[in-house]
Order: C-alpha cells, then sequence, then structure tokens
C-alpha cells in the first residue's frame, strides 16, 4: 500500500512539472499558475502486488510568495491490482508562507490482500499464506520550521484493521497471534524532520534525516497499547559527473503489546529489494543498504545495490547469523530529457529467496 502513494506522489510532481517546478526542489517557484491539475495513469508492478492499475488527480498551488515558499500538492487516486487489492487515498503536504509550517498527511481506505508466513527471520516459506482486511487509514504529521531546512513536530497515524478472511488451518486460524481478530493502531508523537537534497526524485547531493516517537493507547484510538520509534537517515553523494552513492540506514523499534499486522516487514520495493514484504517482521528492524547510479547515456543508467537487514525482539534475540543479504541491479529510463523522473526496473536477490523484480518509478531511496 505505501509503494502505491508514493508512486502517486512521484508521477504526479513530473507531470505538474511542466506547469511549475518540481515539488519540492529547494529552489523556490519563480512563476506558477495559482492552482495546476492533472490527471493520469498508473501502471507498475512488485512482487507484493503483481500489476497494479490506477489513475490519480492533483493539484499544486503556493500559499505565499513564491519566491520563498515551496508548492504545496493535494492529490487523491485509486489502483486496482491482479492480486484483488483495492487502494483509494488522498493525500497533501502544504507549505504555509516562507515554508514556517508543513502539513502531511494521507486519508486512505484499503480492501487489500495482505501475505503472513509467521514472526521472525527464521520462517519458512512454506508457512506462506494470505489474509484479507479492509481498513481506513489515517496519517497527519505537522512540522514547524525552526531553522532553514530544519523542523520538528507531531506525527499521528491510525489504522483500522478487519481482517475478514484467514486460510483455514492456517497460522492465523490456528495459532494464537495477537491481533488476529483484527483491530485499531492509533499513535501519536513527536517527529524531527531535516531534509537539504537537490531533488526528491533524483537527488545528487544532500541529506535526509527524519526521526520519530509514537505513543499508541487507547486514548490515541488504539486497540492495543505499544511505543514505536522510527529514525531514517539517508546522504548523496557525488561520485562523478554521471554518477552518485547513495546509502540508508533505517531502524524501527516497537515495544509493548504489537498487533502482528504493526510489526515492521523487511522487504519491499523501497527496504531491502530482493525480500518478499511480509515474509519476516518483527518488533525490531535495523538496515544498512547503498546504490551505486551511473548514467551511461543521457537518459539511461545503470545501478547496482545491495543491503545488510536483521529483525530481532526480546523472545528472539538479535543474532549476526540472522541477518539478511541483498543485491541486485537496475535499468533506468529517464521519461523527461527535462525533468528528473527515471522508470525503474531493478532485479534483486537474497540468499535462499526467489529473484524477484520490480518495474515502478523514482528511486527506492
Amino acid at each position: 500500500m505505501r509503494y502505491f502513494v508514493t508512486t502517486l506522489y512521484i508521477l504526479t510532481n513530473f507531470c505538474i512539472s511542466g506547469l511549475g517546478q518540481d515539488f519540492p526542489e529547494k529552489e523556490p517557484l519563480d512563476s506558477a499558475k495559482e492552482v495546476s491539475l492533472a490527471v493520469l495513469p498508473l501502471v507498475y508492478y512488485t512482487p507484493e502486488t503483481s500489476w497494479a492499475f490506477g489513475a490519480g488527480a492533483v493539484a499544486n498551488f503556493t500559499l505565499g510568495d513564491k519566491s520563498n515558499t515551496f508548492e504545496s500538492q493535494v492529490a487523491i487516486g485509486g489502483a486496482y491490482t491482479l492480486f484483488n487489492q483495492f487502494l483509494s487515498y488522498g493525500s497533501w503536504r502544504i507549505f504555509t508562507s516562507e515554508n514556517q509550517h508543513l502539513f502531511a498527511g494521507e486519508i486512505g481506505w484499503y480492501d487489500y490482500v495482505f501475505f503472513f508466513f509467521g514472526v521472525g527471520s527464521g520462517v519458512p516459506q512454506s508457512n506462506r499464506e494470505v489474509f484479507q482486511a479492509r481498513l481506513p487509514r489515517i496519517k497527519f504529521d505537522y512540522l514547524k520550521k525552526v531553522k532553514g531546512d530544519f523542523y520538528v513536530g507531531l506525527r499521528y497515524w491510525y489504522d483500522d484493521f478487519d481482517i475478514r478472511n484467514v486460510e483455514e488451518g492456517g497460522l492465523l486460524a490456528s495459532e494464537d497471534y495477537l491481533g488476529n481478530e483484527g483491530g485499531r493502531v492509533g499513535g501519536i508523537g513527536p517527529m524531527v524532520y531535516l531534509d537539504n537534497r537537490d531533488s526528491q526524485l533524483y537527488p545528487t547531493r544532500g541529506i535526509f534525516a527524519e526521526s520519530s516517537l509514537q505513543f499508541f493507547d487507547s486514548w490515541a484510538g488504539s486497540s492495543f497499547r505499544y511505543v514505536r520509534w522510527m529514525a531514517d537517515f539517508r546522504q548523496v553523494l557525488p561520485t562523478g559527473k554521471n554518477s552518485v552513492f547513495v546509502y540508508q540506514a533505517y531502524a524501527e523499534m516497537l515495544n509493548g503489546n504489537v498487533p502482528f499486522f504493526g510489526l515492521p516487514l523487511l522487504g519491499g520495493n523501497r527496504l531491502m529489494r530482493g525480500l518478499f514484504e511480509g515474509k519476516f517482521r518483527d518488533n525490531n528492524m535495523v538496515l544498512l543498504q547503498s546504490e551505486y547510479r551511473w548514467k551511461f547515456k543521457e537518459r539511461w543508467g545503470l545501478v547496482g545495490f545491495g543491503g545488510l537487514g536483521n529483525i530481532y525482539s526480546s523472545s528472539r534475540p538479535f543474532q549476526i547469523q540472522n541477518t539478511k543479504l541483498t543485491y541486485g541491479t537496475g535499468l533506468r529510463y529517464k521519461l523527461s530529457k527535462k525533468e528528473k523522473l527515471n522508470l525503474r526496473f531493478d532485479l534483486a536477490h537474497s540468499p535462499g529467496e526467489g529473484l524477484l523484480f520490480y518495474l515502478t518509478f523514482g528511486e527506492a531511496f
């Protein structure tokens, strides 16, 4: 689900860029229409969705002087996948005058097929089962500029999992996993944010850093009581005229009574390509991944990437031998000579797992 939201955000920025500047480039807009509108189709493929087809609409506008205020965006969209998953959502990312305040978030409704293998790093492929759930989703961030590109604020998340179908005789039907009958997760807490990259579509230098601490409890709308801490750090280093090296350090740590559907997932289109998202989950997750990007022609590029990640908990302690290795290569095609948006085709593998491929837009991190 999280990939659909990111993909539509990337594509709408690409389409709107013909009417104004890419959001949120670090240079302010020189000129733009009061409101720019676009409607566009959406197609992508990941191992967790198969082929997905949808459409979205977006409005871009600026609140304040265009010389010192970044562009804001509101978008809506929907998609259907060949795994019989339906996604619909609206999102916003709004800067007030002089970028003093940032409001970002998402409201969505999903009728989704999820995959479950158990909990921990040693689950076998034979455990694979599917379950269907319907859920509304609310995500809201408020950030206040402190200085330059550094912001502090508040984050709130809410999901209401209505689990409708599980496999008869499967893990969720026969074993006592917390949350196997569904439930609500709602959490609120402080966050900090820094982004001085020169582009969010294809950065060539800069740092992105974000961290949040959320408290999930009944007073926040949650059926479960726990604490979630997350940290995400990325740096882009130019290595030549047509190449960059990028790395990301990411961690999630949860403590308390966490439902199985709220646990961090190792793998997927963005965190450790080469691992099926949903196979490996546990209370704590740490990973380090990197990618080398080389543009060998005006619109063509190659990448090589790799990563190391681990999941663990108090009952399944961290063990170095449980660390997962992923690696792969990919081809990039710039969709426009002017704008920095790539069509991405990746092949990725992890020892003991199958070869996975992804056809998507934008970079993984």
